[in-house]
């Protein structure tokens, strides 16, 4: 490793500019790669293509449409049910369907037109049936011999005779509708006939789409499946303007629902995004003035831009999408980046000052500093790289990301620095400059605590690692998108609205696959599945599906024949029946509105109901739906993050035996940071946070931070032991010089972090404040613990005493 390191420092000191003409080649090169970045919020970023719930969701959304939108329209009972309005709602519905976004649109228009072309259809065959039945009877009293005033008491008798039959099984009063005329969307008496009872208050079948007593209505639309997030809220948009236009008078309307918040949540991304950039660049260049005093002390933070340059045109070209997890990805690479950059830059000023040329301080730099910051950026690797264990999309292209971003900022760094460095300084005469900072004057004195008090610092570390570990499986989960996303948002505040007025609108979905879905034996297990469901899960509120739709269009039973059925069917508003049937008749959606429950409350449910799940022979019922992966991707996220740290801690391990061949070597810097995975989790349990998508990677980025910190103190130790110093000298000394850097470097990390505390996004929000205090607990274990197991454990001479 030294030959390879030592031919570098040749190369950056004898041709700097053709290593600059090198690095501006790469640069135009991935340039490409940013333009090819996609950013993607949707189900493919919470579960693998390749999961069942996946691919039966996919068939789900393909056949019934994927998320609902809503538009909520409010007024009083006669402008809801006006002819002008109705027609307009009609016409708004047409040009709804033509837009390819979306699926089809269903609301109460449709259950109005429904049931004129029924009642229509109702009494013209009645007129035919009483026609033939008051002529049949006047024609039996006629040869029976009654009277022709005998024969008309007859025909009425059995007129009215009919119309009460009729009437019992329609469960509607034909005379009634009689009165108000002709059934059609026109005549607002027959409107009101069909939609109110005589007290002006809603019919059963009415309830669910005009709530609140027909104070509002909606119109309900079925987005299509796999529509990216950044065209939804141009989709809702243009909901919003086709709705403003349709004319509809007197009606107040709000456009709403998860399609729109998961618009919302893109224009979101994308503005913390520039934020969280340019904050992270501010902070850090204060913290750089304030405890990093050498020359071009800025310098790291343009090679570390470049860095997040490279590293999001690699995004771009192997694939990688910007998500919720990966976005954050950006400052906390800045942070990274900037951490070996200082490192670097510190030890070429350290050789510096010790009156070497620069010539001669690039190549001892490259030579120290290459290797150590290499094992470092190596074992962080490997910390990160055990995230790709998850079942999340997300997380395992946060833990690709990562582990690409840090070898590209450890390269940058290398290459780039000492080359401006080479450029900058090639006419400086160096001289020794004995004098030491003040950080590194107060570095010593906490190392000579350190040393003196190894056993404290250790037992206090264990104490409070060990509580940690002990209420970490108390900590809440958190991933539903509303509570993650900022909760001041205005299209959040219209849904939480929205569900005030009709109630829940989150749904448990489920596949229902058979040769005939519509036939008697499916409709009535579904039937008694959902009953059976709704007594044990008092959390679900409404059921909808082929079963419920029958039922409700035949007085609540489940016809015996297949015939009855299809004749029910065919009275149903075709827009509903597409939702829940699909055409060949080969598969059902089922779906359980669920009351408002949190997610891992949800996921019990699921749970649950898929182990009652026992159709009968030939029929396949499966979970599917985008809610049903939010609720599946709590699992995922949180049951491989013990094992993921587990499998870090063994690979950063197997690692650093692999480059140093001695156990201590490979031992020494992981122990402190395995407590600070404990403190972590106390420190979240004191501060009640949560674990999300992002904070459930937590234990994989303090191994990487970690590591780094401690690997490096451990290599200026194992320098300073082979320099002749005895074990406290060379932990005081190693501390002293290269504390200053790693407190510089830990503190910017730390910047990178804090601008995630200012975004909107909870999720983000959380995860700042934990790796904030992460990084620093990772300092602390790195200046404290580490010294105090190498004063405890190490008992080796130094060689010139051996």
């Amino acid at each position: 490793m030294s030959r390879w390191f030592n031919f570098l420092a040749k190369k950056v000191i004898n041709s700097p500019k053709k290593i600059i003409s090198l690095l501006i080649l790469f640069t135009m090169i991935l340039g490409f790669g940013v333009t090819k970045v996609q950013v993607d919020l949707g189900q493919g970023t919470m579960i693998s293509h390749k999961d069942p719930i996946y691919k039966a969701t996919a068939e789900y959304q393909d056949k019934f449409g994927s998320d609902t939108l809503f538009i909520l329209l409010s007024g009083n009972q006669d402008d809801l049910l006006s002819t002008d309005n109705l027609s307009a709602i009609n016409k708004l519905q047409g040009k709804l369907v033509q837009k390819k976004e979306i699926q089809s649109a269903f609301s109460y228009y449709n259950m109005i037109k429904n049931g004129t072309d029924q009642a229509t259809n109702m009494q013209l065959k009645m007129k035919e049936q009483l026609k033939e039945l008051v002529e049949k009877a006047v024609s039996e009293a006629a040869s029976n011999g009654a009277t022709p005033v005998q024969q008309q008491e007859i025909a009425q008798k059995a007129q009215n005779a009919f119309i009460k039959k009729m009437s019992e099984q329609n469960g509607v009063n034909l005379n009634a509708l009689q009165e108000v005329g002709a059934p059609s969307i026109e005549n607002e008496k027959f409107v009101k006939g069909l939609v109110l009872d005589k007290e002006g208050n809603l019919n059963e079948m009415f309830k669910t789409i005009m709530p609140q007593n027909g104070e509002h209505a909606l119109i309900i639309m079925k987005v299509k499946g796999g529509i990216p997030y950044d065209k939804l809220s141009d989709l809702t948009e243009d909901v919003s303007n086709m709705t403003n236009e349709a004319g509809l008078k007197n009606l107040e309307t709000n456009i709403s629902g998860t399609p729109k918040i998961y618009g919302a949540i893109y224009n979101s991304m994308m503005k913390d995004m520039s934020i969280m950039l340019g904050l992270s660049l501010v902070l850090m260049a204060v913290i750089l003035f304030i405890v990093f005093p050498v020359r071009w002390r800025l310098l790291s933070l343009p090679v570390v831009l470049l860095s997040l340059f490279w590293t999001i045109g690699i995004m771009g070209y192997i694939g990688v999408p910007m998500s919720m997890v990966t976005m954050a990805i950006l400052p906390i690479l800045i942070g990274l980046g900037t951490d070996f950059a200082i490192q670097f830059h510190n030890r070429y000023d350290e050789e510096l000052k010790a009156g070497k040329s620069v010539k001669e301080a690039t190549m001892q730099s490259i030579k120290k500093m290459g290797p150590a910051v290499g094992i470092a950026v190596f074992a962080m690797t490997l910390g990160f790289v055990t995230l790709l264990i998850s079942k999340v999309p997300m997380i395992q292209h946060f833990g690709i990301m990562l582990s690409v971003g840090v070898i590209v900022s450890y390269t940058v760094s290398l290459l780039l620095m000492y080359t401006v460095f080479m450029l900058r300084d090639r006419s400086v005469t160096s001289k020794a400059i004995s004098t030491s900072s003040k950080i590194e004057g107060f570095m010593k004195k906490l190392a000579t605590f350190t040393v003196k008090k190894p056993l404290l610092l250790l037992l206090i570390g264990v104490v409070l690692s060990a509580s940690g570990f002990y209420i970490d499986h108390t900590l809440k989960v958190e991933t539903n998108i509303e509570k993650l996303m900022p909760q001041e948002a205005p299209e959040l505040k219209e849904l939480n609205e929205l569900r005030k007025i009709i109630g829940s609108t989150n749904e448990i979905s489920f596949i229902l696959k058979s040769d005939d879905v519509t036939s008697p034996k499916v409709v009535s297990w579904i039937a008694d599945f959902e009953e059976g469901q709704r007594k044990v899960h008092p959390e679900i509120e409404i059921v909808t599906s082929i079963a419920s739709i029958v039922k409700e269009a035949n007085k609540g039973e489940i016809p015996k024949t297949q015939d009855e059925i299809e004749t029910i069917l065919t009275q149903v508003p075709g827009e509903l029946k597409s939702n829940n049937i699909s055409s060949d008749k080969k598969t059902a959606a089922v779906s359980f509105t669920i009351g408002n429950i949190g997610m891992k409350e949800q996921a019990d449910l699921l749970s649950q109901v898929e182990k009652e799940i026992n159709p009968p022979s030939g029929v396949e019922m499966n979970p599917a739906g985008s809610n049903v992966i939010n609720i599946k991707s709590v699992e995922s996220m949180t049951e491989n993050r013990h094992i993921s740290a587990g499998i870090g801690v063994i690979a950063i391990i197997a690692g650093l035996l692999l480059a140093y061949r001695r156990w201590k070597m490979a031992l020494y810097p992981v122990l402190p940071i395995v407590l600070v995975v404990g403190w972590s989790s106390l420190m979240m349990f004191l501060l009640d946070i949560e674990i999300n998508p992002l904070t459930a990677v937590l234990a994989s980025l303090v191994l990487g931070i970690g590591s780094e910190f401690t690997i490096l103190i451990m290599e200026r130790y194992q320098e300073e032991l082979e320099n002749g110093l005895s074990r406290d000298e060379a932990l005081i000394k190693a501390i002293s010089k290269i504390g200053r850097a790693i407190t510089a470097s830990g503190l910017t990390v730390i910047a990178g972090f804090c601008t995630l505390i200012f975004s909107e996004f909870v999720m983000l929000r959380s995860f700042g404040i934990t790796t904030v205090f992460d990084t620093f607990l990772c300092l602390i274990s790195a200046l404290f613990i580490l010294p105090s197991i190498i004063v405890l454990l190490e008992k080796r001479k130094p060689k010139n005493e051996q």
